[in-house]
């Protein structure tokens, strides 16, 4: 150090190594302790739950025999998987375009989504398993749980299966599509298999409600012709409920999601 001139001022972080000068009796004039880093907070997303103890839950299914559509998803996300129910973001437009295009009597929201059943409406995933991302699923998983998925609809007979997404459908055919009505059945079965375009309200292709509506009638009007075709007698009305079993009024709205890493991938639909 020059004579005249005052020393500048170390800062030393806990742990670190003090420098020479102090070794030999230097002075150091400010000492800042490294913070210690804050406990990860729980994700107030998921009610305190961490996004690994979502990952353990299961996203229960919907479905019974005879059945006239059931609704097809690649896999849980962890918003779906936490609330347990189908199609739960507030921007996806499944439920608004199931009322609006006549497959159901009444407005429903996915608190509601299993008395679907008594419309004659299901729901399902490929896959089980809950992920952050559908790209975390292997393509191994994906053809095993396709088998899995298809002997399950040929013990269900569904008039139609729909795919929520074409890359979905994509994956599980193995082969490319145009959203609509396939000319293929499920493999060794007679139901039908109509492909729709994302619900999501992130769909670059069809970003609307008023987009997606009209493969809604169309898939209805498959129904209805395929009712007529075998015999099928519609669904009696169920008398209308106003409670869930969640205890949640379901006119109070949907709960809005937020925008989980899933929703970058393009067979992200239910998430």
């Amino acid at each position: 150090i020059m004579p005249g001139k005052k020393r500048k001022a170390e800062v030393v972080q806990e742990n670190d190594p003090l420098p020479a000068e102090n070794a030999q009796g230097g002075e150091v004039t400010s000492v800042e302790k490294k913070p210690k880093k804050p406990k990860k907070p729980l994700d107030a997303r998921f009610g305190g739950k961490t996004e690994e103890e979502v990952m353990a839950l299961f996203l229960p299914d919907h479905l019974k025999p005879n059945l006239d559509i059931v609704f097809i998803g690649i896999n849980p996300g962890l918003y779906s998987a936490y609330l347990g129910h189908h199609y739960c973001n507030a921007n996806n437009h499944f439920w608004p375009c199931l009322y609006e295009s006549g497959l159901i009597p009444r407005q429903l929201t996915y608190w509601e989504d299993a008395q679907c059943m008594d419309y004659g409406l299901g729901f399902t995933n490929i896959v089980p398993r809950t992920t952050r991302s559908a790209d975390e699923l292997s393509r191994k998983e994906m053809k095993e749980w396709s088998k899995v998925m298809i002997e399950r609809m040929k013990e269900l007979k569904p008039l139609v299966a729909c795919f929520n997404g074409k890359g979905i459908y994509e994956i599980f055919s193995g082969k490319k599509c145009e959203v609509g009505i396939q000319p293929d059945p499920l493999p060794d079965t007679d139901t039908a298999v109509y492909v729709m375009p994302s619900t999501s309200g992130r769909a670059a292709t069809y970003p609307k409600r008023a987009d997606k509506l009209k493969f809604f009638v169309e898939l209805k009007q498959l129904r209805d012709n395929l009712r007529i075709k075998y015999g099928r007698p519609s669904f009696p009305l169920p008398t209308p409920t106003t409670t869930t079993s969640s205890g949640v009024d379901p006119v109070a709205g949907m709960v809005p999601e937020p925008d989980l890493s899933n929703a970058g991938s393009s067979t992200a639909v239910q998430r």
